[in-house]
C-alpha cells in the first residue's frame, strides 16, 4: 500500500518545484537577475519572466530596439540589469522589457573577453584581449559620464600580468582575479594558460599576488563555473565531478556528480545558486520542445566527497624567503666549516703565528727545524740540500758540517711529529736525484700536514 501511494505521489513530489518553459528551441538566452527574483527567457519576439520566489512564469513584449543580445553578456547590480558588449565599451540597460544603449563608447575591440563583474552599483572590467596583446588595467563604467573610466593602482608595487578570459569574484571590497589566458611573450599569436591567483583590494587599490593554481586545475576555463556565495562551483566535465573551491580559504574539494546535476547543468542552460537552492533546467523528453525549471536543495547536487585540497601555492612572503635564503647560506657555512674541520682533523696544523699544532696538542720544534719544515711546506718543487743548507745561516761553517747540522735537525722533526701522530713514514723524505745521484732531494709528506 505504502508502495502504491508513493508512486501516485512521486511525479507530483519532483515536479511540485518546477515550472515548464516551451519552445525551447527557440531561445536566444537566458538572465538571472537574483537582486529582481527573476530569470529572464528572451525570443525573438518576447521575453518569458520566471519568479523565483512564486516559480511562476510570464511572457511579455519586449523591444530590442534592433540590438541583438545573443553576443551580449548580462549583468545584474542590486538594483539593474545590463547587457554589455564583450568586443567594446558598448552598454545597454535593460529597463520596461525594452533595451537601450547607455553608454557613450564605440568598438573598439580592445577588451575582448575581459572579465566583467559589479561592486557598489558600479560595473568594472578587468583585462581583455585586442591589437595582439592582452590588458593589465581595470575600467569602470562611470554612471554620471556614461563613459569607461580607469581604475588607479597608486598603492601597488606590482600589477599581475596582462590577460583575459580570467574567472573575477568579489567578495566583500577584495575582487580575486583567478587564472585566464595569456599571450605568449616571444609570439603572440599563441596563447598560455595563466595559472595565478591575485586578489585587489578595490577600496585602497592595492594588488596581491596570492599564488598560482594547482596542477589539477589547468583546464578548469574549459568547464561551466557556478557562483556559491563566497564560493565557486566548476563543473569538470572530464572527470565527471564537481569542484567547490573556496578562494578566500585558499581549499578545494572534489565531489561526485549526482545523476540529478548531470541531467540540469549544462553551457546553454547552466545551473545556478539562489536563496540556498540550486536551480537547473532539464529536458524530461527529447523529442518535445521544452524544458523544465526545478530547484533542489545541495544533498542532491553534491554526491560524496572524494578529495580536499589547497587550491592554489601560496606565494612565499619576501620576509620569510629572506629568511630562508639566510638560513640556506648559514647551513652552508655550517657544511664547509664541518668539512674543513674533517679536513685537518689529525693533521699537522701550523698558525699564522708560527706555531706547531696536532689536533689540540701543541708540537714544539727547534727555530731551525720550524723554519726548514714551513719552507718544504710551502714549496712548490722539492728542494735540494744546498737550499736548505742555506736556511742554517752558519757561512762561517764548513759545508760537511753544515750537512750533519741538516741530517740531525731533519731527524729531530721527523721523530717528533712521527711520536706525535703515531706514525713509522717519515713526514720529511730524502731521496737521489734522477739527474745527478749525488744530489739529495728533500720533500715533505703533505698529506700529514
Amino acid at each position: 500500500m505504502k508502495q502504491l501511494i508513493f508512486l501516485v505521489l512521486f511525479p507530483s513530489l519532483i515536479f511540485s518545484q518546477s515550472i515548464i518553459i516551451k519552445d525551447s528551441d527557440k531561445i536566444i538566452k537566458t538572465a538571472i537577475s537574483k537582486e529582481s527574483n527573476k530569470i529572464h527567457i528572451f525570443y525573438n519576439d518576447k521575453v518569458s519572466i520566471i519568479n523565483l520566489t512564486t516559480l511562476k512564469l510570464k511572457d511579455t513584449v519586449f523591444d530590442f530596439n534592433g540590438f541583438d543580445i545573443s553576443n551580449l553578456l548580462f549583468i545584474n547590480s542590486h538594483s539593474k540589469n545590463y547587457f554589455i558588449d564583450p568586443q567594446g565599451g558598448g552598454t545597454f540597460l535593460l529597463k520596461n522589457y525594452s533595451l537601450s544603449k547607455i553608454d557613450k563608447s564605440f568598438k573598439h575591440q580592445m577588451q575582448i573577453e575581459a572579465s566583467v563583474f559589479i561592486y557598489k552599483e558600479n560595473i568594472y572590467k578587468y583585462g581583455g584581449y585586442g591589437f595582439w596583446s592582452d590588458r593589465d588595467f581595470i575600467t569602470q563604467f562611470d554612471l554620471t559620464t556614461y563613459e569607461w573610466e580607469l581604475v588607479p593602482f597608486f598603492n601597488s608595487n606590482t600589477i599581475p600580468k596582462g590577460r583575459h578570459k580570467s574567472i573575477t569574484k568579489v567578495i566583500g571590497d577584495d575582487l580575486y582575479v583567478i587564472g585566464g589566458i595569456t599571450l605568449n611573450k616571444f609570439n603572440p599569436l599563441l596563447f598560455d594558460n595563466n595559472n595565478e591567483v591575485w586578489k585587489f583590494d578595490l577600496v585602497h587599490g592595492l594588488w596581491e599576488k596570492l599564488g598560482e593554481i594547482r596542477d589539477w586545475s589547468d583546464n578548469f576555463l574549459d568547464y561551466v563555473i557556478i557562483d556559491f556565495d563566497d564560493k565557486l562551483i566548476i563543473d569538470n566535465t572530464d572527470r565527471d565531478i564537481l569542484h567547490e573551491i573556496d578562494i578566500v580559504n585558499n581549499t578545494v574539494k572534489s565531489f561526485n556528480k549526482t545523476s540529478f546535476t548531470r541531467k540540469i547543468n549544462n553551457s546553454i542552460f547552466p545551473m545556478f545558486f539562489y536563496k540556498n537552492k540550486f536551480y537547473g533546467f532539464f529536458k524530461e523528453n527529447n523529442s518535445l520542445n521544452k524544458q523544465t525549471l526545478l530547484k533542489r536543495n545541495s544533498d542532491e547536487i553534491f554526491g560524496k566527497l572524494i578529495a580536499e585540497d589547497r587550491f592554489y601555492k601560496k606565494r612565499i612572503n619576501f620576509i620569510n624567503y629572506i629568511f630562508y635564503v639566510f638560513a640556506f647560506l648559514i647551513l652552508i657555512i655550517l657544511g664547509y666549516l664541518v668539512y674543513k674541520k674533517s679536513l685537518v682533523k689529525n693533521k699537522i696544523i701550523i698558525r699564522k703565528n708560527g706555531n706547531l699544532y696536532y689536533n689540540t696538542k701543541k708540537i714544539v720544534l727547534e727555530p731551525k727545524g720550524l723554519l726548514i719544515l714551513k719552507h718544504l711546506l710551502n714549496s712548490k718543487e722539492p728542494l735540494y740540500s744546498k737550499d736548505i743548507i742555506l736556511l742554517l745561516d752558519k757561512p762561517h761553517i764548513e759545508y760537511s758540517h753544515k750537512t750533519r747540522m741538516l741530517n740531525d735537525i731533519l731527524y729531530k722533526i721527523n721523530y717528533n711529529l712521527k711520536q706525535t701522530i703515531k706514525t713509522d713514514d717519515n713526514i720529511i723524505t730524502v731521496i737521489k736525484s734522477s739527474f745527478d745521484r749525488r744530489l739529495k732531494v728533500y720533500s715533505i709528506n703533505k698529506d700529514f700536514l
